[in-house]
């Protein structure tokens, strides 16, 4: 078997930074130091920070005296103040392509603007968002949730940062039919356009993708979406969720994960997948 790794699989440079950072952290204060929320969605991830003193804060009630780290995903300033009021040390680890597009939004709601989101509803990034909408935010995860929107002469619609950008145009299409004065704004980062845009030009070379990543996390599951559309798609969290039987039937496959997958977790998928055909790793 031969397997071809895509050039952006893994950590996105927001991730990157906010895991770094932590770690960094961690060392400086010799004590255990605590995240908001999942820092990033990536449970094996998550596990191994926990060894680094890194943990997952379950109460804030329990926060004094404790450096807490906001989430990559951000969250929305209520929480922020509350935090704020009930710890000595809060370091705000959120991407700043997700902080910018709350910038934006804040700014869109001061001026009047109803805020519409593109995502997926509940997901962190998107609370985040929507309470960055000072009450005026609606969620839409597709064309069907368009006429559930009050009229308003006023409307910026904004994405979650790691959408498929033709499924944002599609909606952001059907919203200007209602209301052809919306202002869209394209907030889909950098990061997951060209990691989409690689698993397109991968499909063309590979017989089936395998895609790599915490179930939780909503790029992951876009790029999954995406690579159905392409070719015979296996998403997977770890190497042991690997369907053997069914990948032995290729002798080509193309390797991808979200932006929350560690490095370590994508080494051990592509060497049990050469195993798989008998290859040594290289």
């Amino acid at each position: 078997m031969k397997v071809i790794v895509a050039k952006s699989a893994g950590f996105c440079w927001g991730v990157k930074r906010a895991v770094e950072q932590a770690r960094k952290l961690a060392q400086q204060e010799q004590h255990a130091i605590y995240t908001d929320g999942s820092l990033i969605h990536n449970r094996q991830m998550m596990d191994q920070l926990r060894g680094e003193n890194i943990m997952e804060l379950r109460d804030p009630s329990l926060a004094r005296d404790k450096v807490i780290l906001i989430r990559a995903h951000g969250i929305p300033p209520d929480r922020y103040k509350m935090l704020e009021s009930v710890t000595s040390r809060l370091v705000d680890m959120t991407c700043p392509d997700v902080a910018s597009i709350q910038r934006l939004v804040a700014q869109r709601a001061r001026e009047g603007f109803h805020i519409v989101v593109f995502g997926d509803p509940g997901h962190a990034e998107v609370e985040g968002l929507l309470g960055h909408a000072m009450g005026r935010g609606f969620v839409v995860s597709g064309p069907d949730d368009i006429s559930r929107l009050p009229d308003s002469a006023s409307l910026c619609v904004v994405s979650q940062s790691t959408q498929l950008p033709e499924s944002y145009k599609k909606v952001a299409d059907e919203i200007r039919c209602r209301f052809p004065s919306a202002l869209v704004l394209d907030t889909i980062c950098k990061s997951t356009k060209n990691r989409q845009n690689d698993l397109v030009g991968l499909a063309k070379i590979v017989e089936a993708i395998v895609v790599v990543g915490d179930p939780h996390s909503a790029n992951t599951m876009r790029l999954v979406d995406l690579a159905k559309t392409l070719r015979p798609t296996f998403h997977i969290a770890v190497k042991e969720d690997l369907d053997e039987g069914e990948l032995r039937r290729f002798n080509v496959v193309g390797l991808t994960a979200g932006a929350s997958t560690p490095s370590f977790v994508l080494d051990a998928v592509r060497t049990a997948l050469l195993e798989l055909h008998g290859v040594e790793p290289a």
